[in-house]
């Protein structure tokens, strides 16, 4: 086994007792009661994450494998941090959240060690990537200071890469490393060779996500229609830790746009912005302040104005993702009432990011769940703000589906506007 892939001292022997995930960021405060159970957040009762299964799947994991380590997760008689919630437990080992997840992590890279004994690279590269996908799983939702998490994204990371390494038919993976505000970030560029120029979509993840979880967006949709990804992450998570988040949260994703233009193997005409909730966003933000360089933009569940400024939406999200969005702010979700006024500043209208009337030109395409946490003055401003704005309004149907259709029509949608903007 490579040094790089033993990972037992990581996995099974931690040698401090580390805060349990859901007291990190809201000092352990009781779990608050929800003015609505929104789509939008994949709330499920009994735990302390929003448990997105299916959307774990689609995004390369297996159904068997999740269902082994929640079930472990649910069973456990380990004292927990919240009695009733299953994925709290205390203490590392059995039962524990990213205990599990890491095991049948673990037991992927063993499979993956074995085929490679046997020369069988597809099977290899297959084994890696769903290991990867656990890793990211066990990490989750990726709260600065949680330590075993971050243990669990660095071999994620290290996984992923892998994969593409054994495998060259899966394309091309490059790690590219650019100065924003004077900081070193990274975004990875999904390629499929470097024979030709291709299109670009830069895929921003939001804060409950990191880099590996667009791998079926990439491999089995964009790839196909000749584009490629470039992966990149929200300030103060992931490659991007070392950004602060404040009121200009597109940074990264501006700088990127500008250093993408100076690779060879990139067409600087057909770029695009991708992302929901949150990275949604910055991407909104981005296209309006680089309009001249996107060429495209797409969006799914995106947070406007409302989002940062409606208490009933605002009180609609679970603990887990009021203390994620507090971790990157360095605040405590157990304020959250005396801190929600605070997040008015990210609002797109509050900033006059978004007050004009048709002024963006770049071609849009939004994703919306109708009643969920983009509301009728969302849909005005973007209306107001876009001259060329497709949206579609979604009944309510399920996280995952909604998400897996989206994902097509976006498809299309960066088709379309690549072969047609020259």
């Amino acid at each position: 086994m490579e040094e790089s892939l033993n990972l037992s001292e990581i996995l099974f022997k931690p040698k401090f007792v580390y805060p349990e995930t859901s007291v990190i960021s809201n000092s352990g405060c009781e779990l608050p009661a929800l003015s609505r159970e929104d789509i939008s957040f994949g709330f499920v009762i009994d735990f302390y994450r929003p448990v997105l299964k299916f959307e774990w799947v689609f995004s390369g994991g297996s159904a068997l494998d999740i269902d082994e380590a929640l079930a472990k997760i649910c069973v456990s008689k380990a004292p927990r941090s919240r009695e009733t919630l299953h994925d709290t437990v205390k203490e590392y080992g059995s039962g524990h959240w990213n205990f599990e997840f890491n095991t049948i992590a673990q037991n992927r890279v063993n499979k993956a060690h074995e085929c490679e004994s046997r020369n069988d690279v597809v099977g290899a590269s297959h084994n890696y990537r769903l290991a990867s996908r656990y890793f990211a799983i066990a990490a989750y939702p990726f709260l600065k200071s949680d330590v075993l998490a971050q243990n669990s994204d660095v071999l994620c990371r290290t996984t992923y890469k892998k994969m593409y390494d054994i495998d060259p038919s899966n394309g091309i993976l490059q790690e590219h490393t650019f100065n924003v505000d004077g900081k070193k970030v990274s975004g990875y560029l999904h390629i499929p060779d470097l024979k030709q120029v291709y299109p670009c979509v830069i895929i921003v993840c939001p804060y409950e996500c990191n880099f590996s979880y667009a791998y079926r967006f990439i491999n089995d949709y964009l790839a196909k229609a000749n584009i490629c990804a470039f992966v990149l992450e929200m300030p103060g998570a992931g490659a991007c830790e070392k950004l602060n988040m404040n009121d200009h949260f597109s940074m990264a994703i501006e700088a990127a746009v500008d250093y993408l233009g100076t690779l060879s193997c990139i067409d600087a005409t057909n770029i695009g912005l991708y992302g929901s909730g949150i990275a949604a966003t910055a991407c909104i933000r981005a296209a309006i302040l680089k309009s001249s360089k996107v060429r495209a933009l797409a969006f799914l569940a995106p947070y406007v104005h409302s989002f940062f400024t409606d208490q009933d939406i605002l009180n609609s999200m679970p603990l887990c993702l009021r203390s994620s969005l507090c971790n990157r702010l360095n605040l405590d979700a157990r304020d959250w009432d005396t801190l929600t006024p605070q997040f008015k500043v990210f609002s797109l209208k509050e900033q006059g990011i978004l007050s004009g009337r048709g002024g963006c030109k770049v071609p849009t395409y939004a994703s919306v769940i109708k009643d969920s946490v983009v509301s009728k003055e969302d849909i005005s401003l973007l209306e107001n703000n876009f001259s060329d704005l497709t949206i579609k309004s979604n009944e309510k149907i399920g996280r995952a589906e909604f998400i897996r259709n989206s994902i097509i029509e976006v498809t299309k949608f960066f088709s379309e506007k690549f072969s047609n903007g020259n």
